[in-house]
């Protein structure tokens, strides 16, 4: 009795070698996609707070108060 790798043929571990680093190649473009929308998504909401005139303002280093 020999190991799972003496039984099966090379031609065989070959292809579930192959189809583990497809499958490994596929989850990589997954997950970067993942990363890329929500890049996206952060980049979005950025524009919209900074049209937002009270975010601004909220979040300015300047001390409002001395220019009234």
């Amino acid at each position: 009795m020999g190991t799972l790798k003496e039984l099966l043929s090379s031609d065989i571990i070959n292809r579930l070698k192959e189809q583990a680093d497809d499958w490994k190649a596929e989850e990589e473009k997954q997950k970067q996609e993942k990363r890329k929308q929500a890049e996206e998504a952060r980049k979005a909401e950025r524009k919209k707070l900074e049209n937002n005139f009270e975010y601004l303002l909220d979040n300015s280093d300047m001390d409002w108060k001395k220019y009234k």
